[in-house]
C-alpha cells in the first residue's frame, strides 16, 4: 500500500476536508423551525362569535328570560282567549310570543357587548387584531344563534297544544322570523356601545318593552288609538308579526313590512359600524 494512499493514513492524520461533506449532510437534514401561521379574520371572527354564543346560552337568567317568560305568555294569553284561542288565533298568538322571546333574546345579546367592553374583553380582541367589522359580525351570529332557542321553544309548544301547521310552514314561519329579527340586534349593539354600564341593559329593557307593546305582540294594534298605530307600523316587530302570519297562514305578502324591516336594517348597520369603529378605537389608546 502506498503511502500517499489517503486511506492508509491514521485517522488523527486525515485532512478536515475529507470529513465536512457528512458533517454538511448531517445539518442540512436537520428540520427548519416551525412557525404557526396567524389565525385569519374569519377564524378570529368565527372564535369571538363561538365564545360570546357559549357564555350568552351558560346564562340561567338569560334562558329563564328568553324562553320561559314567553312560553309562559303564550300559554296564558291562550288560556285567556279560551274558546277564540283556536285555530287561526292561536297560531297567530304562537307567533307574537316567538317574536317577543326573540326579540329579548336579540337586544339583550347585543347590549352583552358592554360587559365585553367593562371587562377588557374587548381590548384583548383588539390587541389579537379583530377588526371592527369582524366583531360587528361575530356579534351578529352570536345573537342570531342565541334567538334559535327562544323561536323554537314557543314553536315547539305551540305545536304541542293545537296550533297546526304543516312541518314546511312551521319551519318557514321559523326561519322568517328569525331573519325578521335582525334589526332587534342591531338595536342591541347600538345600545350596547352607546350606553354605559347598567344603563345599556335598562335601555334594552325598556326598548324591548316597547317594541313588543307598540309593535302589537301582546294585543292587537287595532286597540291603540289611532297615533299609536300609526307609530306602530312604523316599528319592524309590527311587521315580523304580520310576516309570520304570512309565512304560517298563507296571508298576503307584506311588502310594506320588507320595506321597513330594510330601512331599519341598513341604518342600524350604519349605526353599528360607527360606534364599533370608535369603540375600538379607544381600546386602541
Amino acid at each position: 500500500m502506498s503511502a500517499a494512499d489517503p486511506a492508509a493514513r491514521p485517522a488523527h492524520d486525515r485532512s478536515p476536508a475529507m470529513t465536512a461533506p457528512s458533517d454538511l449532510t448531517v445539518l442540512s437534514s436537520a428540520p427548519a423551525p416551525r412557525t404557526d401561521a396567524a389565525p385569519s379574520a374569519a377564524t378570529r371572527t368565527l372564535r369571538y362569535a363561538a365564545h360570546t354564543t357559549a357564555m350568552t346560552l351558560t346564562n340561567v337568567a338569560f334562558m329563564v328570560f328568553t324562553i320561559a317568560l314567553p312560553v309562559g305568555m303564550y300559554l296564558l294569553f291562550s288560556m285567556m282567549f279560551g274558546a277564540e284561542a283556536e285555530g287561526q288565533a292561536r297560531g297567530l298568538i304562537m307567533i307574537n310570543m316567538a317574536a317577543y322571546g326573540g326579540l329579548g333574546a336579540a337586544v339583550t345579546a347585543g347590549t352583552q357587548i358592554q360587559e365585553d367592553q367593562r371587562n377588557g374583553f374587548l381590548r384583548q380582541l383588539v390587541v389579537a387584531g379583530l377588526s371592527p367589522r369582524s366583531f360587528l359580525v361575530g356579534s351578529v351570529i352570536a345573537a342570531s344563534a342565541v334567538i334559535v332557542p327562544a323561536l323554537a321553544a314557543v314553536g315547539l309548544v305551540g305545536l304541542a297544544t293545537g296550533v297546526e301547521a304543516s312541518p314546511g310552514r312551521f319551519l318557514l314561519t321559523l326561519v322568517v322570523l328569525w331573519l325578521g329579527l335582525l334589526p332587534t340586534i342591531l338595536i342591541g349593539l347600538v345600545l350596547g356601545m352607546v350606553l354605559r354600564g347598567a344603563a345599556a341593559m335598562a335601555g334594552g329593557v325598556v326598548t324591548m318593552m316597547a317594541m313588543a307593546i307598540f309593535g302589537g305582540l301582546w294585543m292587537p294594534l287595532e286597540m291603540f288609538p289611532q297615533w299609536m298605530q300609526e307609530l306602530g307600523r312604523l316599528l319592524p316587530t309590527y311587521w315580523i308579526s304580520s310576516l309570520g302570519e304570512w309565512s304560517l297562514q298563507g296571508a298576503e305578502l307584506p311588502v310594506a313590512g320588507l320595506v321597513v324591516i330594510g330601512v331599519w336594517t341598513l341604518v342600524l348597520g350604519a349605526l353599528c359600524m360607527v360606534s364599533m369603529s370608535r369603540a375600538v378605537g379607544l381600546q386602541r389608546r
